[in-house]
C-alpha cells in the first residue's frame, strides 16, 4: 500500500507512482539537504521521462499560465547572447530556471487529485517541521556570543540570529514564510494532526521571529492582514500580541524592528540596498530589451560600483527580486514574469475559499504570492535554488488544482 493510493491496478500506474514518490523525496530534502533534493529531483525527471516515452503525455486541460512560465524562459535563456561565458551561464540558467520550469510541468503533470495534492503538502509540513526543529537547536545551542549573521555596531544587543539549515537566516525566514502560508491552511481532519498542525504553526511563528529577519516579520504582518482579508477578521486580533511581544523582548526585537523606520550611519544595510537598487535600474535602462542575462549581476555589478570592485567583494543578487529580474532579463524577461507572478495571484482570487471545493489551495497560493513580494522588496531570497524550487513547486501544485477543475467544469 503507497501513501498517493492504495491500489494499483496496472503498470503505467505504479510508473506514475513511482514519480510520485520520488517527489515527494524531492520536497522533502528541498530545504534540508541540498545534494539530497537534486538526487531525488533526477530521479524524478527520469522516471518522467520514462513514463512519457513509454505511455506518452498524460491528458491536462489548459493552463492559463504555462504560457508566461514558457516565455519567461525563453527570454531568460536568450538573455544570455552577449555572456563573456556562455558555457557557464548556460549551466547556470539549467541549473536554476531550467530545473525550476522542469519540476512545475513534473507536478502539474503527475500528481492527480486532491489526496495526492494533500499527501503532498503534509509531506511539505513534516520537512517545515524538521527545518524547524534544525533552526531552533541551532539556535539554543549557538554560542550566545557567536556574530554569525550579526551587525554589532547596528545592533549591539543583537548576538545570534536563527540561520540553520539554509545557512542564512533572510533565505530560512522567507522559507519558514511559505511554510506558514501551508500550515495555516491545509485542513486536518484528525485531533493529533490537528494538534500538531497547531503546534507546528506556532513554532514557525517563533522561528521567523528568531531569524531577526524584518522582511519576513512585515511578511507575516501582510499575511495576517490576507487572512483577515480573505477568511476570517479575527486574524487581525493577533496584531495585538505585538506590542505584548516587545514588552517582553523589548532590546533586540524592538530595535530591529524600529531600524525598518528609521536611518543610521551603523546600518549600511539600506545603503548598500539604495547603490543596488540604482545599480539594478541603471542595468535595465542601459539594457532595456533582453537585459545583462541571466544569473550575470554578480559579474555586472562590480562595473557600477568602485568599492565593490576593489574590495573583491562577489554581489549575488540586488537585494530587491523585481529589480534583479528587470536588470537580467530587460523589460521583456520582466513582463513574462509579471504575467506569471501576478497571474497566480489573479487566479488564486478568482475561488471563492468559502464555497469551493479544495478552498486551501488557492488560499495558500495567495499568501505564498503576499508573502514572497514583500520579502522581495528588500532581498531577492529566489536567487537561492532551494528556495525557488519550493516557490515553483506551489505554482506547481496550484496549476495542477486549477487545470483538475478546468477538466472537472468542462466535462459537466
Amino acid at each position: 500500500m503507497g501513501i498517493f493510493t492504495s491500489h494499483v491496478q496496472d503498470q503505467k500506474e505504479k510508473a506514475r507512482q513511482h514519480i510520485l514518490y520520488a517527489l515527494a523525496g524531492t520536497i522533502f530534502f528541498m530545504p534540508l539537504q541540498l545534494i539530497a533534493m537534486e538526487v531525488c529531483f533526477i530521479l524524478t525527471l527520469g522516471l518522467a521521462i520514462y513514463y512519457m516515452a513509454r505511455y506518452g503525455r498524460p491528458r491536462q486541460s489548459s493552463q492559463p499560465l504555462n504560457l508566461p512560465a514558457i516565455c519567461f524562459g525563453i527570454v531568460a535563456l536568450l538573455s544570455l547572447h552577449a555572456t563573456a561565458t556562455p558555457l557557464r551561464s548556460t549551466a547556470f540558467y539549467i541549473y536554476t530556471l531550467g530545473q525550476y520550469l522542469a519540476l512545475y510541468y513534473v507536478v502539474q503533470t503527475f500528481v492527480r487529485g486532491a489526496g495526492e495534492r494533500k499527501q503532498l503538502c503534509y509531506v511539505f509540513l513534516l520537512a517545515a517541521a524538521a527545518v524547524t526543529v534544525c533552526g531552533f537547536g541551532q539556535y539554543i545551542l549557538s554560542p550566545v556570543e557567536t556574530n554569525i549573521w550579526v551587525d554589532k555596531d547596528a545592533f549591539p544587543l543583537l548576538s545570534r540570529r536563527m540561520y540553520a539549515p539554509l545557512y542564512n537566516p533572510n533565505l530560512l525566514a522567507q522559507f519558514l514564510v511559505i511554510a506558514l502560508c501551508v500550515s495555516i491552511s491545509v485542513p486536518c481532519k484528525h485531533p493529533y494532526l490537528v494538534w500538531g498542525k497547531r503546534i507546528l504553526t506556532l513554532a514557525l511563528v517563533g522561528a521567523v521571529i528568531l531569524t531577526y529577519s524584518r522582511g519576513a516579520w512585515l511578511a507575516l504582518a501582510a499575511l495576517c492582514l490576507y487572512l483577515g482579508w480573505v477568511e476570517n477578521k479575527r486574524w487581525w486580533l493577533w496584531f495585538l500580541c505585538v506590542p505584548l511581544l516587545f514588552g517582553w523582548y523589548h532590546d533586540t526585537l524592538y530595535a530591529r524592528w524600529i531600524s525598518l523606520f528609521s536611518v543610521s550611519q551603523e546600518d549600511t544595510s539600506l545603503a548598500m540596498r539604495w547603490s543596488m537598487w540604482k545599480a539594478a535600474l541603471t542595468m535595465a535602462g542601459t539594457h532595456p530589451i533582453l537585459g545583462i542575462g541571466w544569473g550575470e549581476f554578480k559579474t555586472i555589478y562590480p562595473q557600477y560600483n568602485w568599492f565593490i570592485k576593489h574590495a573583491g567583494i562577489c554581489i549575488y543578487h540586488a537585494h530587491n527580486m523585481f529589480l534583479n529580474i528587470l536588470a537580467e532579463t530587460g523589460m521583456t524577461g520582466f513582463f513574462f514574469f509579471l504575467w506569471f507572478y501576478g497571474g497566480n495571484w489573479y487566479y488564486a482570487r478568482c475561488y471563492d475559499i468559502h464555497n469551493h471545493q479544495e478552498s486551501y489551495i488557492p488560499l495558500l497560493m495567495g499568501g505564498i504570492i503576499i508573502g514572497t513580494t514583500v520579502c522581495g522588496i528588500g532581498d531577492f531570497d529566489l536567487f537561492a535554488t532551494q528556495l525557488s524550487m519550493t516557490f515553483w513547486l506551489w505554482c506547481g501544485i496550484f496549476a495542477n488544482w486549477f487545470s483538475e477543475n478546468n477538466l472537472r467544469n468542462n466535462s459537466h
